[in-house]
C-alpha cells in the first residue's frame, strides 16, 4: 500500500525462497538473484528516498460505523526514544521495516512490511499479494514474471511502550495469517470496499486491526494529524518517530537532532520535516486552537496520488 524498504543477507545465486510464520501459515515462494550493488546504485537509492519519490496514499476510511475506539496511551511518542534497526534480529517481531523498491519500469517507490518472530517479512508485495517471505536486501526479486530490485533502509519499533509491544507480539501470528491465508492480491487502490491490499494497508491492518470492519482503526492521534481522506507511508514514518506530536518545524528538528538513529533515517526525517507544508486539521477533542494547525509532507506526483 505504500513504498518502503527491505532486509539483508541473501545468497548470490538464483534460488527459491520459501517462508512461513508458523506451521500452518501460507508459504510464499520468490525467485531472488543477488545483483551487483555498487556505490553508484547505493547513491541512487539515497537520492530517491531523499527526493520524496515513491509515496502512495491510502483512503482514510477507518471508521465506517462511528468514531474509532479511543486507545489507551501510556507513553508519548514525542518524548520516547526511537528504536531503529538495520535489519532483522531476534526479539524484533512486529518491527516495521522500510524498503526501497525499483519497479520493472525503472521507477522507485517505498515498500513496507512487518518482521515476524522468525526474522522473516510479512507484507503485500506487487504481483504476489499478502505473503510471508524471507527478509531480502540488495536483491532482484522475480514476482509474477517481473523483476523488482529491493534495498533495505531501516526498521522501526512501532510502539514506544512495552505493554503495547507485548500485545502486538502475542497477536502477530494470528493477525498475519488472517491475511496471508486468504490469498489477497496486491493493489495500489486499497480502501474499505476493495478486496485487495497495498503494503501500507497490510501493515496498518496488522498494527491497528479494525474492530467494526476489516479496515484498520487508525489511532486517534494519528487520524487527527493526517486529517483528510488519505495518508501515506511518510505519514506513518513521521507518526512512529513522534514528530507529528510536536507543534512546529523547529521542535521537530530539535527532536531529530537528539535521536540516536542511523544517519539515513535522520536524513530522511529531516527532509520530510523541512518539506512539510501547513494544512488545516481537525482539532482533537478538548484541544486548543494551536492543535488545529498541522503540517503535512509535500504532495507527491500524479503517479503517486492514486488512492490505495
Amino acid at each position: 500500500m505504500s513504498r518502503s524498504v527491505i532486509g539483508r543477507h541473501c545468497g548470490a545465486a538464483l534460488l527459491a525462497i520459501a517462508c512461513a510464520i508458523c506451521s500452518d501459515s501460507v508459504l510464499a515462494t520468490l525467485a531472488i538473484e543477488k545483483p551487483a550493488v555498487n556505490g553508484r546504485a547505493a547513491a541512487e537509492y539515497a537520492r530517491s528516498i531523499r527526493s520524496i519519490a515513491g509515496e502512495r496514499v491510502v483512503v482514510l476510511a477507518n471508521k465506517p460505523a462511528g468514531e474509532a475506539p479511543r486507545r489507551a496511551r501510556t507513553l508519548s511518542r514525542a518524548s520516547a526514544p526511537v528504536i531503529a534497526v538495520p535489519g532483522p534480529a531476534e526479539g524484533q517481531a512486529g518491527y516495521v521495516h522500510y524498503f526501497l523498491l525499483r519497479l520493472p519500469d525503472g521507477s522507485t517507490e517505498v515498500q513496507i512490511g512487518i518482521e515476524t518472530h522468525d526474522q522473516q517479512i510479512a507484507w503485500s508485495f506487487p504481483e504476489v499479494g499478502a505473503v510471508v517471505s524471507r527478509f531480502i536486501d540488495g536483491a532482484v526479486v522475480d514476482a509474477g514474471g517481473k523483476d523488482f530490485e529491493i534495498w533495505h533502509l531501516y526498521g522501526l519499533r512501532p510502539f514506544p511502550d512495552d505493554a503495547s509491544m507485548a500485545a502486538l507480539r502475542k497477536a502477530l501470528p494470528g493477525r498475519i495469517r488472517n491475511w496471508t491465508e486468504r490469498n489477497i492480491p496486491y493493489c495500489d487502490d486499497d480502501g474499505p470496499d476493495r478486496r485487495c491490499m497495498s503494503c501500507l494497508g497490510f501493515v496498518m491492518r496488522v498494527l491497528f486491526p479494525g474492530r467494526a470492519s476489516e479496515y484498520p482503526d487508525v489511532p486517534r492521534d494519528f487520524q487527527r494529524v493526517v486529517a483528510g481522506e488519505r495518508y501515506t507511508t511518510h505519514d506513518l514514518l513521521l507518526y512512529l518517530t513522534g514528530l507529528y506530536e510536536l507543534p512546529s518545524r523547529e521542535a521537530r528538528m530539535r527532536r531529530i537532532a537528539r535521536l540516536s538513529v542511523p544517519d539515513n533515517l535522520r536524513a530522511d526525517l529531516s527532509t520530510l520535516v523541512r518539506t512539510m507544508r501547513p494544512v488545516a486539521a481537525a482539532p482533537a477533542a478538548g484541544a486548543g486552537p494551536a492543535a488545529s494547525a498541522a503540517q503535512k509532507p509535500p504532495a507527491a506526483g500524479a503517479r503517486e496520488r492514486k488512492k490505495l
